[in-house]
């Protein structure tokens, strides 16, 4: 009996390059995603480079806070900074701020810094309240006189009278005028008469937990209303008399305390935990409120807010998420199950960096906005951020003050990458693999390539070299046949990760 003849079929052999995608935290890596990452960045994407470097410009005892308006304003613990000059004072602890005009406020002090006009002439620090208690001060219809110090108040403030003998002088009243010891209010105001005893009439602050500014007014939160200041007058909360440049206050109905405030688009968002009230309008009588129930911004992680690009970013409960006017959208998928707080970020337009606390370890990330890639830089402990001069400066937990620049030297940055675990498992009957990493090395920069196959506890080097001059270097990674393998970089001085290709042969699927 004549039996068929059969061929030899021969192997073959498959070669593709693995693109370079970021960390991913999460189950189902795939390949030429990265289980961590070190001092790496994606500015010469889809080649992987070192990060930017970080230049540091002062070192001070505790920072709290950091804003830019002209210059960087600055919190050491007591002491409010102005271009690194001393400008005034403040009680220590966490400040929320904000710019308006030429204001730059700060919460909870209720203190305010006038910003000079020039670099010749001296700002102006005060406080945003204003008191002024007296005895034997003289009632008519429409004024109050004083024998006392003169009013500091300015036309215009909404003050409150208390302390009067007769009860109807006891209100909050707008003030017409002032001059010297004498203020001037709308005819009929008050009953006329002296008042023997102390009365105080003060210009009042509410106590915001969260400040913003929009439309040339400061907004805020406390407890759970929202209050607006006067037009281009954040120090009037209380002007209520019709007109519409008037303030502005709401009580809302959601449960959980307010978590951030900042103004998106044509409109202001309110944050809590779950959920978002939206504020539309120009004056108080169109002022809008409508209210969402989506994931809001996490608590102590209001400093995470930034817009890129139109949309909104910030750290809620789940992870890192994206709003741009509807259902946000949640963008750190890739760094899985863990759950971080204590969030603060800042952004230069294309890359959202991110200092968070996981347990009692700090990280900071950089996020590609464009490219969708998560990288983590190292475990820095930013307190906070701001972009001002072209570059995002941040202070950090040991007071340092730094800005992030990408056009200076890195040759000094120590950088490493651990692959994700890759399978050597696929639907044909494969030989093992072959990998070869291609990048360029600066003169005097050094790399060291370590494996690990199958379950085996320890790393392996493979690979090492210290070049004394620039040259591209092309590696071959051959591991023993297994059913996994990982692999991490570890090296010092600029290098470009240029490509990394993966080939093995494949038989039949029998």
């Amino acid at each position: 009996m004549m039996l068929p003849f059969l061929s030899e079929v021969q192997n073959t052999s498959k070669k593709y390059n693995v693109s370079f995608r970021g960390i991913n935290y999460g189950e189902g890596a795939q390949d030429g995603e990265f289980a961590d990452t070190h001092n790496l960045s994606t500015d010469k994407y889809p080649c992987i480079t070192q990060r930017a470097a970080r230049i540091k410009k002062g070192q001070y005892t505790a920072p709290s806070t950091l804003h830019a308006k002209g210059k960087l304003l600055l919190i050491d613990e007591t002491k409010v900074l102005y271009g690194n000059k001393e400008v005034g004072t403040v009680k220590a602890g966490k400040k929320q701020t904000a710019t308006i005009g030429n204001y730059i406020v700060i919460f909870p002090d209720k203190k305010y810094y006038k910003v000079p006009t020039d670099d010749d002439s001296d700002g102006e620090f005060g406080s945003m309240e204003e008191t002024y208690t007296a005895t034997g001060l003289v009632f008519t219809d429409s004024t109050i006189t004083t024998t006392g110090d003169d009013f500091k108040f300015r036309e215009g403030d909404a003050v409150k009278i208390t302390g009067c003998s007769k009860a109807e002088n006891n209100q909050t009243i707008i003030i017409d005028s002032v001059s010297g010891k004498a203020l001037t209010f709308y005819e009929n105001s008050f009953a006329a008469g002296t008042e023997s005893g102390e009365v105080t009439i003060k210009r009042e602050i509410p106590d915001l937990d969260f400040i913003c500014e929009s439309n040339y007014r400061l907004w805020g939160t406390h407890g759970n209303k929202i209050y607006g200041s006067k037009f281009s007058d954040p120090l009037n909360f209380a002007v209520l008399d019709g007109l519409a440049d008037n303030s502005y206050e709401i009580e809302v109905g959601s449960e959980g305390e307010f978590t951030g405030c900042i103004p998106y688009s044509s409109h202001i968002c309110f944050f809590k935990e779950n959920t978002v009230h939206k504020l539309y309008g120009t004056k108080p009588s169109n002022f809008q409120i409508h209210t969402a129930n989506v994931y809001g911004v996490q608590k102590g992680s209001e400093r995470s807010m930034h817009i890129v690009n139109e949309q909104l970013l910030y750290k809620g409960v789940g992870g890192i998420y994206s709003y741009t006017g509807g259902v946000p959208e949640l963008l750190s998928e890739k760094l899985g199950n863990k759950r971080y707080s204590d969030a603060v970020a800042c952004c230069d337009g294309e890359t959202y960096y991110i200092s968070m606390k996981q347990g009692d370890n700090y990280s900071l990330f950089a996020y590609d906005v464009a490219k969708n890639i998560w990288l983590r830089e190292d475990d820095t402990h930013a307190v906070d951020m701001a972009f001002y001069d072209g570059s995002v400066h941040y202070v950090d937990s040991e007071g340092g003050l730094y800005y992030i620049d990408k056009t200076a030297d890195r040759t000094d940055i120590e950088w490493g990458a651990t692959f994700a675990t890759m399978h050597e498992t696929i639907n044909e009957r494969k030989g093992y693999s072959k990998f070869h990493l291609r990048m360029d090395l600066s003169a005097g920069a050094w790399l060291a390539l370590d494996i690990k196959t199958d379950n085996d506890p320890q790393w392996r080097q493979v690979y090492t070299t210290h070049n004394e001059k620039a040259k591209t270097v092309s590696i071959p990674i051959m591991p023993t046949r297994c059913d996994s393998i990982d692999i991490r970089l570890r090296g010092g001085g600029e290098c470009t990760i240029k490509s990394f290709s993966r080939e093995f042969t494949v038989g039949s699927d029998v």
